[in-house]
């Protein structure tokens, strides 16, 4: 230990010694690390620890599904999952929902949650203030027992109930309705969304298996498997004694950590995490070629310590010391570097940009992880010089010559090496950015079927116990004279979901022509209810028929519109205006849908995205908003001949006026929804361009290096070649072949890297191949003309040496 002091103590002499190679490996290495360290915190909270509950492996998340795809759980198939598994020793039910929160001093939006009493004991979270919900406080065996009781989060209770330290019992009122708060989440508690503000009991409809709402969290008390064996049998049990409702169902049983981080986000994430591990492995290829320079010029030194009776292991540890105590340094540095960006995230980073999980932080597993980093990397770059350094010729290097010692062979072949692999590394991640920059622009360039140009939205939300339908319906009429009538406005409609920016419903429906078929076997389609007007606001084109009038109301036949996917599937030869279908249409306050209705096909639309900007256009249905008020939430689309922000405050100041108690939420323009859904690819393409930026600059700053310290070490040779009629045009031509040889080998070896690593680029990107050969072809043209300049700058000084002054000087 005593002689590791001496080592570190002998160490930071040297390194003081050359304080601006030393500040310069430092600087580069604290980047390189605190890059690293940064997004190893992200990786811990989003891959590792993504849940922040009780012994997460063991929780599970169950679907029903159907041949489309996985859905919510039914309530009755809840009650039916609870009653006859073993391989779990709790089923929670958990429904997300919104509230008018009033009794404060204004009106609120408040996004929650009814939740099964023993949603929290599942999770295994406790309140930092009060209590969960007993057994008896939900409605699950009896809708009307569940208790109005409610748990808020830690923001709520902070931020719109001023920290009350008293706000255990203090009653509040959701949609007119009085909750008594009984407990307090911790600050880092979150459950699908870190929207949501409070928690209810929930009351369930035992007899209803139609409609599908429930998300079901469980606690595994067997393996995942043989869990998903048990659901498996027992979804034929429920499938053959509920044909009309379950036939064609199984039961889906997920990881709950794996579903929460989807595949293409952790795979975006894992090669963020190889590219910034890719720009540490190039600044220690530049480290390692100071650290050699450094070693050429340490020639002398080292050869007297050998002939004194220095042995080579002895030395090399010495050497070895010296760089890790350089990378412990950076590692600090990297440190509090990832420290700060850690804390400049929230700011930094676009909503939506990353999914709801854990908190990301310093955690002592991110420390360990940089603390072993910088190991490892002290003895990355150290290594080579070090072994090379104490190989001298000790009877060449001890010779009293002003030339002084030069490198070996075998060290400048080790640096082209470096050079060639720095150029590799930077053309792969290159090519990455590239990719990931042409496939986001192909996403931000897609046809959303509608015009998001001038367009204002925003929702209301009229609860149910408040406003029955036809006072709601008389609400929006108001409200929808109210917003005509502002200056500004070209025009105005509402909807009940809204593409890009809600979740869109689904019913099932069978065609009038179709033979009879239960509703567990019908096809669904997406189900919006909109106004007349509204594909005009929209600019939704309209393909064939007519659109919805103000005659297309409660009291009149029931009509609808459907778009041309729907019309392709199901009508591929005719046309389906003045068709019928058979539909099952939602009924407002309740969880299930109505009997079968046959609306007319009175006109097609065009296709609109939905959600998914890549998806293929999916079958929708539209009928008259009038015909059908089946949620209380409505989102009014307002176009503006103007900046759609001016308009914001005169909407809600009419909504206000209408009823001071219903206040509006998510105002915002519809190309500000539009920006949202590639928040996610967009800031990873932005991370990876960073990273390839930084990488292009460390193989340029290393092939520029390598080129100054050839002509360096050349010096004499180019001078006697000179001396002898060679010209400055055949020195300039030889100096930049050399360089831009070891650039055309590192770019080959990225290219192959780059095919190489197609596969896993493919999963992410959307209209483009991994392979496109014009981005690797821009890529090794762009590398190698700022490579031909980092070559011919040295190159060029190498012409203007004198030759007198070169044989002088030897």
């Amino acid at each position: 230990m005593e002689s590791l002091l001496k080592d570190f103590r002998f160490g930071a002499r040297i390194l003081a010694r050359s304080p601006g190679i030393t500040a310069a490996v430092i600087l580069a290495l604290a980047l390189g690390i605190g890059a690293n360290s940064a997004m190893f915190s992200v990786a811990d909270a989003l891959l590792l620890h993504p849940l922040r509950y009780s012994n997460p492996a063991t929780l599970a998340l169950i679907w029903d599904r159907d041949p489309q795809g996985i859905r919510n759980a039914s309530a009755a198939n809840f009650l039916d999952w609870r009653a006859h598994t073993t391989s779990f020793s709790e089923l929670a039910a958990w429904a997300p929902t919104s509230y008018v929160l009033t009794g404060l001093d204004r009106p609120e939006q408040a996004p929650g949650a009814t939740v099964s009493a023993n949603f929290f004991r599942t999770l295994g979270v406790k309140p930092i203030l009060g209590r969960t919900f007993l057994p008896d406080e939900d409605g699950v065996q009896n809708p009307a027992s569940a208790s109005h009781i409610a748990i808020i989060s830690y923001r709520m209770w902070q931020e719109s109930l001023g920290a009350d330290p008293n706000v255990l019992g203090r009653t509040i009122r959701l949609n007119s309705v009085p909750y008594a708060i009984v407990g307090v989440m911790p600050p880092e508690f979150q459950f699908m969304s870190t929207r949501h503000q409070l928690w209810v009991p929930i009351s369930i409809e035992r007899q209803n298996r139609e409609y599908h709402y429930l998300t079901v969290v469980a606690r595994l008390k067997a393996p995942r498997d043989r869990a998903a064996l048990e659901m498996a049998v027992l979804a034929r049990a429920l499938e053959k004694e509920y044909p009309k409702s379950n036939k064609g169902w199984t039961i889906q049983v997920d990881d709950f950590q794996e579903w929460l981080i989807r595949r293409s986000f952790r795979t975006r994430l894992l090669l963020l995490f190889a590219a910034v591990g890719l720009v540490l492995l190039i600044a220690c290829t530049n480290v390692a070629s100071l650290l050699l320079a450094r070693a050429s010029a340490r020639n002398r030194e080292i050869a007297v310590r050998m002939s004194v009776g220095a042995t080579r292991g002895r030395l090399t540890r010495q050497l070895l010391t010296e760089s890790v105590l350089l990378s412990m340094i950076g590692g600090a540095l990297g440190l509090a570097l990832a420290w700060a960006l850690i804390r400049a995230a929230p700011k930094l980073v676009p909503p939506n940009a990353i999914p709801a999980a854990a908190p990301i932080e310093l955690s002592s597993l991110v420390m360990l992880f940089t603390l072993a980093v910088s190991v490892v990397t002290g003895l990355l770059f150290g290594i080579a010089p070090a072994m090379a350094a104490t190989r001298p010729d000790l009877q060449e290097t001890l010779k009293d010559s002003s030339r002084g010692s030069t490198s070996g062979r075998g060290r400048q072949k080790f640096r082209h090496a470096m050079v060639a692999a720095e150029v590799a590394v930077a053309v792969m991640l290159l090519a990455g950015a590239g990719l990931m920059i042409e496939s986001l622009r192909k996403l931000t360039e897609v046809d959303l079927g509608f015009d998001p140009k001038n367009v204002l939205t925003l929702r209301l939300f009229l609860p149910a116990a408040k406003y029955d339908a036809a006072h709601a319906l008389a609400f929006h009429r108001l409200a929808l004279e109210k917003i005509a009538a502002l200056p500004g406005v070209q025009s105005v409609s509402l909807a009940s979901n809204l593409p890009l920016a809600s979740l869109t419903m689904e019913v099932p429906f069978d065609l009038e022509s179709s033979p009879p078929r239960e509703q567990g076997e019908r096809p669904g389609a997406g189900y919006a209810t909109i106004s007349a007007g509204y594909l005009h606001t929209l600019g939704i084109p309209l393909k064939r028929g007519r659109g919805f009038t103000a005659a297309d109301n409660e009291a009149s036949p029931p009509v609808a519109i459907v778009n041309e996917a729907f019309a392709e599937r199901y009508f591929p030869r005719e046309d389906p205006v003045g068709k019928r279908i058979l539909l099952n249409r939602p009924i407002l306050g309740k969880h299930g849908f109505e009997e079968t209705i046959h609306p007319e096909i009175v006109g097609v639309a065009g296709n609109v995205k939905l959600s998914d900007l890549s998806a293929n256009p999916e079958p929708v249905v539209y009928v008259p908003h009038p015909q059908n008020l089946w949620t209380s939430v409505a989102w009014f689309v307002v176009r503006t001949s103007t900046d759609p922000a001016v308009l914001a405050g005169p909407i809600r100041r009419e909504m206000m006026s209408l009823d001071r108690e219903q206040p509006i939420d998510q105002v915002g323009s519809m190309e500000q929804t539009f920006s949202s859904r590639f928040a996610e690819p967009r800031f990873q393409t932005e991370l990876m361009g960073t990273f390839a930026a930084l990488a292009l600059v460390l193989a340029v700053v290393g092939i520029y290096g390598a080129n100054a310290c050839a002509v360096a070490q050349r010096r004499h040779e180019i001078g006697v070649r000179m001396a002898l009629g060679a010209t400055p045009g055949i020195v300039l031509r030889e100096m930049v072949g050399q360089g831009m040889r070891l650039t055309a080998i590192g770019i080959m070896a990225g290219v192959i890297g780059a095919v190489a690593l197609a596969s896993v680029l493919k999963s992410v990107l959307v209209g483009v191949s991994a392979t496109d050969p014009a981005t690797l072809i821009a890529v090794s043209a762009f590398l190698s003309c700022i490579a031909a300049v980092a070559c011919y700058i040295p190159a060029r000084k190498a012409t203007r040496i004198d030759p007198a002054i070169a044989l002088r000087q030897e």
